[in-house]
């Protein structure tokens, strides 16, 4: 393989990061370039192969769901429905990013799957921290952790299909579930002691909240048509995930299976507007983050060439012939993660890695399990990565200017915190 064709774009991915923080130009204007000169001059792409890397459905989805969420922002909803639940709380903040905890995990174990959780769940919690004086950081962390330990039971997007992988390979036919379930625990266990230590060390800089509490005024006639409308959508959500599983193959499970959630959110836009529920104008000009969706689709193209110089190769071919037994886990764990910063776990992290477990269990006699947690573990706590979808509609949706920008840094710190832990997890199974 050609190393200076790995090289370059992995020093394209560095440089664009420093220079953009160092001159304070959008990372994403930077990596773009970078990526059309080493897809276009190095690689001798198309202009068509290239921009097929362009992420268009995430850019869509992100775009519609500020739109949706930003009607809801605009006439006051989201701000009511905040003050309900601080004062059903009585007033007890601290409380709440554990309830958002769980919560997250419920809404993503049940069918709709991290990614869909977390586009949900993240406009409304993150509006919430400029009202009970907890950082955006916190919240930010609490729907994270919580749709990765969510994201990875049986009944969940990702638990669905990552066991079909696993049951794919001719080795572990019929075990997918059963395996994935035993990583579904481990990872259960993973995500919730780093999130009672973040949790632990968040509380100490908290400002508690003062003076009394007074009962939140009536939702107006439009708040009402709003939530009524919010609500109508998350079930359709909720009730087309839950249908796409359980129904038999055929036309109707074909329908609900390829009924995107943002088609759903599209449509409660246009019910929005009909209403006039608010200024539109107002709604694009204040929440569509158009710097964040530049930075987003930048980085995405470079990572995409990257990956057709044959980095995910390169990477696969040094687990299988380089690495020793001890270590297996613990690498598998540290690639998924890398790979996760820039790319989907579920489209390309789990497709990629996965397959390779049945042969280095096999020829390495370790636990296969072990290796799929690893993956699994190392790739989804590298969701709350800026580069990531979920770690995008967090930063999108942050309502405190203050923490805006820094929130780029956190999460990319805690992306980092993620998968060393991980790391240290499994090198520390693999020497038990």
């Amino acid at each position: 393989m050609n190393m200076m064709k790995l090289l370059i774009p992995i020093s394209a991915i560095i440089l664009s990061i420093i220079v953009g923080n160092r001159y304070r130009i959008n990372t994403g204007i930077i990596a773009g370039s970078l990526a059309t000169v080493i897809g276009i001059i190095m690689l001798q792409m198309t202009a068509a192969d290239f921009f097929s890397l362009v992420p268009s459905k995430i850019i869509f989805t992100v775009t519609v769901i500020t739109i949706f969420y930003g009607y809801l922002s605009e006439n006051g909803t989201l701000s009511a429905v905040i003050d309900y639940m601080i004062y059903a709380l009585k007033g007890n903040a601290r409380m709440l990013p554990i309830a958002i905890f769980i919560l997250s995990i419920l809404i993503s174990a049940i069918g709709i799957g991290a990614p869909t959780a977390t586009a949900v769940l993240a406009p409304i919690v993150m509006s919430i921290a400029p009202r009970i004086r907890q950082s955006s950081l916190l919240l930010g962390v609490s729907v994270s952790y919580g749709v990765c330990i969510g994201g990875n039971f049986i009944l969940s997007q990702g638990g669905i299909i990552a066991s079909s992988i696993i049951e794919s390979s001719s080795a572990f036919t019929g075990m997918g579930r059963n395996m994935m379930f035993q990583a579904f625990l481990l990872s259960t266990l993973f995500f919730s002691s780093l999130y009672v230590v973040i949790y632990v060390l968040s509380q100490r800089k908290a400002v508690p909240m003062s003076g009394t509490l007074e009962k939140p005024a009536p939702l107006s006639t439009v708040q009402k048509q709003s939530l009524l409308l919010l609500a109508v959508c998350l079930i359709t959500i909720l009730l087309f995930a839950l249908l796409s599983h359980f129904l038999p193959k055929g036309p109707l499970q074909f329908f609900f299976t390829e009924f995107d959630l943002s088609f759903v959110i599209l449509i409660g836009i246009f019910v929005e507007s009909a209403l006039h529920l608010a200024h539109f104008p107002d709604i694009v000009k204040n929440h569509i983050p158009t710097q964040t969706l530049i930075f987003f689709t930048g980085m995405t193209l470079l990572m995409g060439v990257s990956i057709r110089a044959g980095i995910v190769e390169w990477l696969s071919s040094l687990v299988q012939e380089n690495i020793p037994q001890f270590f297996v886990c613990a690498i598998l764990a540290l690639f998924g993660g890398i790979m996760s910063c820039f790319s989907s776990t579920l489209s390309v992290v789990i497709p990629v890695l996965f397959p390779l477990v049945p042969s280095i269990a096999s020829k390495m006699n370790l636990n296969p399990v072990l290796l799929y947690s690893a993956i699994f573990i190392g790739s989804t706590g590298a969701g709350i990565s800026p580069f990531s979808t979920g770690g995008l509609l967090l930063i999108s949706n942050c309502q405190v200017r203050e923490e805006y920008h820094s929130l780029w840094n956190k999460f990319l710190l805690l992306c980092g915190i993620n998968i060393f832990a991980a790391f240290a997890v499994f090198l520390l199974i693999g020497h038990l």
